[in-house]
């Protein structure tokens, strides 16, 4: 091939791979216009959550998977925004977003492509999977085999040798399913069954101990190809996607299982365990929402007040509860005041499942005045309204991510305030401090001096008037 026709080739492949790449960003802005489209009535609670990072690419094709999984199963796309795993995912986008910016999301995409190459290559690793037929011979090497794969990972398991027990049920079913028993020895074909189904089962179990959920649910959808009346199998299945979060087919699967539970021998027992397990999937789906909380509070919290963070935290965040609406201040009278506290009502919505904290330290409002001072005077100097001005600055002065980087800065303030006050010199420490002095302000009935010293504790926190985040944040 001459030089003129290598130089002719090249050029025609670079020209394919330019007109690919350009197919690639059209498909995309198509898709983005799309989302965008579907963004009309959408709450503005979501889209200030979304807002920032719409432009990132991981972001966008999340939001297009969801529409377009709306699309095929005919359902609302506002509606699915507002499910909990939804916004978990959302929340977990926005918090890498606000702690590393643009780069920590292509770090996000990168280790995303790099695990559904991987999916993609064990889906073709289990196609090229075709069972070969067996000698006599060969099959009891390969029984014994099995049995022995059993019986030591059973042994690792009783000693809680987790991983190890994984590692052995997976290697002895990846060699028993590489093998077929010819229909005539039935039972030599029963026995090899049953010894793929039991690695399979112990597997998900295993694999459930370790929280490889994903993991655990293949094995369990596995061991159900094989026998799809295997309670255990159906309870390995419920305890895996409870693990993934996926509650509502946790929930189908168990109602599965209580089906499968009426021709069993042991049915009382299986539909006691059945009960038991619903209690525990019920129990999940609360730590799962107060989960979402806590990440999302993580992404946003910060400033003095830790209700107040929680009010931040809805702002900045899905709307988790509709009864929030009922917070809002039925009065403004023309201007809102440096004061932040937060309505009982919604304090107990934030908080619907926590017990009371004890209280180590009492204040009257005379003590939480003088503290309120010792807080202004230490946000008072000059490092520190140094540091917030840049903190409003490196955030664009926005809202949310301001208050997310203030949050480090303000403790290094707030600490020696803390240990001199006798609480604890962490962020347990600050909600402490933070509910003493509240109780000064629940009520609205805090008097006119100690309000005066709280607006003036908090203008200085956030940076004074000459900072620029005084009217973001109460405006």
């Amino acid at each position: 091939m001459t030089g003129s026709s290598e130089a002719a080739l090249q050029l025609k492949e670079k020209k394919r791979e330019w007109l690919e790449q350009r197919r690639q960003i059209e498909e995309q802005g198509n898709q983005r216009k799309q989302v965008a489209d579907a963004f009309d009535g959408v709450p503005a609670e979501i889209k200030k959550l979304i807002a920032p990072m719409f432009h990132i690419r991981i972001v966008q094709q999340y939001l297009w998977e969801i529409l377009e999984e709306c699309r095929l199963r005919n359902r609302n796309f506002v509606d699915r925004l507002c499910e909990e795993q939804v916004q978990l995912e959302l929340c977990h986008f926005r918090e890498n977003f606000q702690e590393g910016g643009e780069s920590r999301m292509q770090e996000l995409e990168d280790r995303s492509l790099a695990l559904g190459r991987e999916i993609i290559e064990n889906e073709e690793k289990k196609r090229e999977v075709v069972p070969q037929p067996i000698d006599i011979h060969k099959l009891a090497d390969l029984l014994t085999f099995a049995q022995a794969c059993k019986n030591e990972g059973n042994e690792k398991y009783q000693e809680g040798l987790y991983e190890e027990a994984l590692q052995i049920y997976s290697q002895g079913e990846e060699v028993m399913k590489q093998w077929k028993v010819d229909a005539p020895l039935k039972n030599e074909r029963k026995w090899l069954t049953e010894y793929r189904l039991a690695c399979l089962k112990n597997k998900a179990q295993a694999a459930i101990k370790l929280e490889m959920f994903q993991t655990g649910l293949d094995a369990a959808e596995e061991a159900l190809s094989l026998d799809e009346e295997d309670h255990k199998a159906w309870y390995r299945k419920v305890q895996a996607l409870k693990g993934l979060g996926r509650f509502q087919d946790a929930e189908d699967a168990l109602v599965k299982l209580e089906d499968i539970a009426q021709w069993c021998p042991d049915r009382r027992q299986i539909l006691r365990d059945c009960n038991t397990e619903r209690t525990k999937l019920t129990g999940a789906q609360i730590k799962w929402k107060l989960g979402t909380r806590d990440m999302v509070g993580r992404a946003v919290e910060a400033g003095i007040f830790s209700e107040d963070r929680k009010v931040e935290l809805e702002d900045a965040t899905l709307q988790t509860d509709a009864r929030l609406d009922s917070t809002k201040p039925e009065n403004d009278r023309g201007r809102r005041s440096l004061e932040m506290e937060l309505p009982a009502k919604a304090l107990e919505m934030l908080a619907p499942a926590m017990p009371p904290e004890e209280r180590k330290v009492q204040l009257t409002a005379a003590l939480a005045g003088e503290l309120m001072d010792e807080l202004a005077e230490a946000y008072s100097q000059p490092w520190f309204q140094a540091r917030v001005h840049k903190c409003a600055r490196d955030s664009g002065f926005e809202r949310s991510v301001f208050l997310l980087r203030l949050k480090d800065v303000a403790f290094k303030a707030q600490k020696p305030v803390l240990k001199k006050w006798g609480f604890e010199g962490n962020e347990q420490g600050v909600r402490e401090m933070t509910a003493a002095m509240r109780d000064h302000a629940m009520g609205g009935d805090m008097p006119a001096w100690l309000k005066q010293k709280q607006d003036r504790c908090l203008e200085l926190l956030y940076g004074g008037k000459d900072g620029g985040m005084i009217e973001v944040l109460l405006h």
